[in-house]
């Protein structure tokens, strides 16, 4: 067996173990998995010229919709986080917009890359979101505590602290992911990798109607942005594929 079927015969068990721990529910299992097969995408998407036919056909550009509001407390941070995980796994986020009432208001997230890649943007971007969410709402008691008891000053609400903190786990994940890629890139060079993606992407979304989108990042209310930074940059999640910037924030019209 080549080194190449090696690396597939892994990736294909890998996936399955994804699939069937996340089906009795293992969130913990399956996470590993996702990880695991990132990493072995990112390797496998390096050798792209020697990928047999049926493989390509196995695995073609794809666009995959989620809505723009997750089903935790929304805002920017959750805006930040699908163009975080897109980006270091080799895809691209649009936004596909609607006109109700003759505003034109952000819809759903489009996710676009290959399908394996899609597969886990879309995996990771469900439990990241549920986990950042999980851990701010069981820490908000204690920041309440030390707000009253050790710094004398009134706590911010619920919700303005998981706005903040929230925001903050996005920008530690993100720094993780540029640590662990720059690791990467010590060992491959991804030059070829990015610019083939980004050549394959494009050419899926040439005939569409595309805008570039504005970001603009929210007042923070920077302890408890903090406080979410250090969640996000110690998350035990995953390696994912760690590129230069591929993805690009852009808009739909329908």
């Amino acid at each position: 067996m080549t080194e190449k079927e090696k690396i597939l015969a892994k990736l294909r068990k890998l996936m399955n173990l994804k699939e069937n721990a996340a089906a009795i529910g293992n969130e913990g299992e399956a996470a590993a998995a996702a990880a695991g097969i990132s990493r072995l995408l990112y390797m496998y998407n390096l050798t792209e010229a020697d990928i047999p036919e049926q493989e390509r056909i196995d695995n073609p550009i794809v666009s995959e919709e989620i809505p723009f509001k997750p089903e935790v407390q929304g805002g920017q941070w959750y805006e930040l986080l699908v163009n975080c995980v897109s980006e270091f796994n080799l895809c691209t986020t649009l936004v596909t917009y609607t006109y109700k009432k003759k505003r034109c208001c952000k819809d759903r997230f489009n996710i676009v890359g290959r399908q394996k890649n899609v597969e886990i943007v879309l995996y990771l971007i469900s439990f990241l979101a549920n986990k950042f969410y999980q851990i701010g709402k069981r820490d908000y008691p204690q920041y309440k505590h030390d707000c009253l008891f050790k710094k004398g000053v009134l706590p911010k609400t619920e919700h303005v602290y998981l706005r903040s903190y929230l925001y903050g786990c996005v920008l530690g994940l993100a720094s993780k992911f540029r640590q662990e890629r720059d690791e990467l890139q010590k060992e491959c060079d991804v030059k070829s990798l990015v610019l083939s993606s980004r050549s394959e992407i494009d050419d899926f979304l040439k005939d569409m109607n595309i805008r570039k989108c504005r970001f603009r990042k929210p007042e923070l209310e920077h302890d408890c942005a903090r406080k979410g930074f250090v969640t996000g940059l110690n998350v035990e999640i995953n390696k994912g594929i760690y590129s230069k910037t591929v993805s690009k924030e852009r808009r739909i019209e329908k």
